[in-house]
């Protein structure tokens, strides 16, 4: 798992072989942190800017990765089965 040169997009490669790309608008927008859920049901969504970045990547034992943002948030783990599930809704 890595982001792209420009901090935009999560590269992650699964056992599988396949490999998919989450961008970090996407990642944000869809976080389960306290804070982002509490946005959705105050405003309907998490608002993103255009330019969101990813910043940091940190293993989360065998199970997920905490993802630092540009905008700094980083309270965030996505578990490998969230990301699995975001990868096959696509980005949307």
């Amino acid at each position: 798992m890595t982001a792209t040169p420009d901090c935009r997009t999560l590269i992650i490669d699964w056992d599988s072989g396949e490999t998919t790309q989450l961008s970090a608008a996407l990642l944000r927008r869809e976080a389960r942190d306290a804070g982002s859920i509490r946005q959705r049901v105050d405003f309907g969504s998490v608002r993103v800017d255009d330019d969101i970045a990813i910043t940091a990547l940190a293993p989360v034992g065998s199970v997920g990765v905490n993802i630092h943002f540009s905008d700094g948030h980083d309270r965030a783990i996505y578990p490998f089965a969230y990301l699995l599930e975001l990868s096959e809704r696509g980005d949307k």
